[in-house]
Parts: structure tokens; C-alpha cells; sequence
């Protein structure tokens, strides 16, 4: 028998709800894009003057970038519930596509949009009023509370390791939600307990001191050829990835894991088809397939190219230089540095030595186990709150700074599917409701983790 009424913890829930969106509209109005070198500091102070009020601790950890967040409840309790957010958010543009100014919260089709409301100031403040709820409702709570917030986390979190390095003890505790969790009546709800690496790469190919005549093609060095040349050589058309060794330290499927992929819905590969409005997937992926390419393998991608003209009309050109963003993701047990020496080797060994690889950002691959008390927490919350069995995915196929806290903590990530939160693109949104029960699924965790 759980500990929480859900009925309650909504109750709880509508009477501060005003409350809850107006924090929602302090965030949500201060630009906290790290690439873009907005000044985080109105951040933190809001945020300080948002937990503080309630009570946390504070503290503020500077690093080589932005200033890592931490905020402590301690009840004296046995055990911790650590929750993990980050305050930056992603570029806006393309602005013109916004239908409301990106930094303003707006409602409208009973939804809120603005940039971070999804990804992930939105899931900060569910997280910080479900255990305020928590507490209204019963009373008291029988775990201590921690909230770890970067600013960096959507370009690659490159200084989060400073701070975990010099404080591992704020790393410890006996669950943490990563980023977000929830679960609604009638939605079947995804749990992640894993996420894969990643390392991103500029890859730079150069010609001569200048753009050419593209008459003299037969004597000039031409950079975008040679780059297409050298990517050419990452990956065959039946998706396999060449590069030398690559595969060596990739673990295998395991049979639990097969198990499960056999056990998903159909309607969660059918809702991939209703993201990208499609009816097909590469090379047909489908079933246990679909999965485990997506879940369980590792990728080589191509996520930007550059080179020549791209202007309206024509211009007979050879660009002086070309370049490519490179995105290889990574599965336990490949490193990110060794896959970095891999593919320079590949690239000389192609007689592409003249390519420039410069290496942008990366994180190691994570995952929790999922028979962790965690993750069976998190399982039983999220079938009471929606009367549906969860889908639990090993790892997601994204990836994050998981692997500095992993160590330390069981860690898992849970949610809903929602085609229109437009996460990371113009828009961006989420439904009222779904933050609603997102604050009261917190309030459950928060309730059950200290029973």
C-alpha cells in the first residue's frame, strides 16, 4: 500500500497552481543559452531566491564556465532523493517560426510554451513543487532532498566535471531523477535507465588561400570533395561503421534485454512513425530489430556540412575550405577517447591525414541497472498513476552527463510521449496537465523513497 493519495496530491497541486506557473514565467523569461554567452547570473539568483523561501540550503559551486546549482533539504533521514536539472536551454532560432515570443510563457490550447519549459526549466520546477507538495500533503517526508542544476548541459556540459571531481559526496544518494519524471492516466509511460555516450566532432577539410574559379577544378585542391570523401569512408549504406576495432568493445544484446524489446507495445514504434511523419523506418527497422539498433547500438552521424556557395542563384566556386559536425554515439564499453583515436587513424589510414579533426564535447555512456529498488520504484509510481504497465528502456538513445553521477547514484529518467513538445525547436511546449501530474509523481517519489 503506497504512502500518498494521488486525489490529495492534486489537490495540493491546483491550489498553488498559479503559483507554480508565475515561478514557471520567472524562468522561462531569462535567456540562459550557454553557446550564445548569456549571463547566467539573473538565473541563479531566481533560483536562489526560489528554493531558499522554501527552506534548501543553497550553494553555489563556480567552475571554468557556468556555476553548478546546489540546493539541500535535510530532514535528518536515512536516505536521499537527489534530482538532477540543468537552467540552460537550447538556441531559440529560427525566431520567426515562434508563434509567441520564445522567452515569454505563454498558454494557449491548454499548453505552455517557451524555450526551456520542456527542456528543462519546466521539469525543475515540477520537481521543486512535487516535493513541496509532498510536503503539504503528508506533513513531513522521510528522505532528505538535493538538487544538483548545471548550466551547461546543452553544450555538452564541459565543466560539470570540475565539480563533480571536487564534491563526489554531493553525488550520493539512493535514487535520482534525472532530469524529469511523470506518468498520466491513460499515457503509457517511458522509464530510462540508461543513456548513451557521446562524442561530437568538427571535421575541416582546406584548399588553397582563397575560393577558386571553379574552371580550374583539374589544378585546384577542391575541401568539399575531399571531405566528402574522407565521411564517405565512416559508414556503408547498410548503416555499418568502418572505422577499425569500432565494434570490438560494444557489449552484446543480453537476453533480458531482447526479453523486453519483445514485450513493447506496437504503438510505441507507431508513435516514432507519428514524430516523423513517416510510415517506414532505415533499412525497414522494425520489432525487436527497431530496438535495438536504437537502444542498444552505436551511431556515426553527419549533423551539419558546410562548404562552397549556398546563396541564392548560381556562383562557379570552389570554396577555400569545408567543414562537418560529426555526432558518434557510444555504448557501454566504448570510451570516448579511444573512439577519438580510432577515428583519426581511420582518417590517415584513408589518406585523409590532411582532414582536421577537432573534438567538440562528449560524455560516457550510463546506465542503471534495472532490477535497482530505483527503478522498481519508479516502475510501481508510474503503473498506479497511469493503470498501464510502463515500457522500461535500458538506456534512451540520447545522451548526457549521466556518467559523472552513475558512480555514486542509481539514476533513471521517466516520462510521457507528447509529438508536440517540440523540444529543442521552435515552440516548444508542454501540456498543462502533464505538469500537473509531473509534480505530483515527484510528490509520490518523494513520499515513497523514505518508507
Amino acid at each position: 500500500m503506497s504512502g500518498y493519495e494521488k486525489e490529495k496530491l492534486l489537490r495540493v497541486i491546483r491550489k498553488n497552481e498559479q503559483n507554480q506557473i508565475e515561478c514557471a514565467e520567472k524562468f522561462i523569461a531569462v535567456p540562459t543559452c550557454y553557446g550564445k554567452q548569456h549571463d547566467m547570473k539573473p538565473m541563479i539568483q531566481v533560483l536562489t531566491e526560489e528554493f531558499e523561501k522554501r527552506e534548501y540550503q543553497v550553494q553555489i559551486f563556480p567552475t571554468s564556465g557556468a556555476s553548478v546549482f546546489v540546493a539541500e533539504m535535510n530532514v535528518g533521514a536515512e536516505k536521499t532523493l537527489m534530482f538532477y536539472n540543468h537552467y540552460d536551454v537550447q538556441p531559440e532560432e529560427p525566431v520567426d517560426e515562434w508563434k509567441s515570443p520564445p522567452y515569454k510563457l505563454s498558454v494557449r490550447n491548454e499548453r505552455l510554451y517557451g524555450r526551456g519549459i520542456n527542456d528543462n526549466k519546466g521539469p525543475l520546477i515540477a520537481n521543486l513543487f512535487g516535493v513541496q507538495t509532498a510536503l503539504e500533503a503528508q506533513g513531513t517526508i522521510n528522505c532528505n532532498i538535493r538538487f544538483v542544476v548545471e548550466g551547461e548541459e546543452e553544450a555538452g556540459s564541459p565543466h560539470l566535471e570540475e565539480f563533480c571531481k571536487t564534491h563526489p559526496d554531493l553525488l550520493k544518494s539512493h535514487g535520482c531523477v534525472w532530469e524529469g519524471a511523470s506518468a498520466a492516466p491513460k499515457q503509457t509511460s517511458e522509464i530510462y535507465a540508461g543513456v548513451k555516450g557521446d562524442a561530437y566532432y568538427e571535421l575541416r577539410a582546406k584548399g588553397f588561400s582563397k575560393d577558386a574559379h571553379s574552371g580550374d577544378a583539374p589544378v585546384v585542391v577542391n575541401p568539399a570533395w575531399r571531405l566528402v570523401w574522407a565521411l564517405s569512408t565512416l559508414k556503408n549504406r547498410n548503416e555499418e561503421i568502418l572505422i577499425d576495432s569500432f565494434y570490438k568493445d560494444v557489449v552484446p544484446p543480453q537476453k533480458e534485454e531482447l526479453a523486453l524489446f519483445a514485450r513493447y507495445p506496437p504503438e510505441k514504434i507507431e508513435e516514432y512513425k507519428q514524430l516523423y511523419n513517416t510510415d517506414r523506418f532505415l533499412l525497414e527497422r522494425d520489432g525487436v530489430e527497431f530496438w535495438k539498433e536504437l537502444i542498444l547500438r552505436p551511431t556515426c552521424t553527419i549533423s551539419g556540412l558546410l562548404a562552397g556557395y549556398t546563396g541564392p542563384g548560381t556562383k562557379t566556386v570552389i570554396g577555400k575550405e569545408a567543414m562537418a559536425k560529426l555526432d558518434i554515439r557510444i555504448v557501454p564499453n566504448q570510451k570516448v577517447d579511444k573512439i577519438s583515436e580510432m577515428l583519426r587513424k581511420h582518417l590517415d589510414k584513408q589518406d585523409c591525414s590532411d582532414i582536421e579533426v577537432k573534438f567538440m564535447a562528449g560524455y560516457e555512456p550510463s546506465r542503471t541497472p534495472i532490477n535497482n529498488p530505483f527503478i522498481k520504484l519508479l516502475t510501481t509510481i508510474a503503473k498506479d498513476f497511469s493503470n498501464r504497465e510502463p515500457v522500461l528502456f535500458p538506456s534512451s538513445p540520447g545522451s548526457g552527463p549521466a556518467y559523472l553521477f552513475g558512480a555514486y547514484t542509481p539514476w533513471a529518467a521517466c516520462g510521457t510521449f507528447d509529438p508536440e513538445s517540440n523540444i529543442h525547436a521552435p515552440n516548444e511546449s508542454m501540456r498543462i496537465d502533464d505538469f500537473r501530474y509531473m509534480t505530483a509523481f515527484i510528490a509520490a517519489i518523494a513520499t515513497e523513497l523514505g518508507r
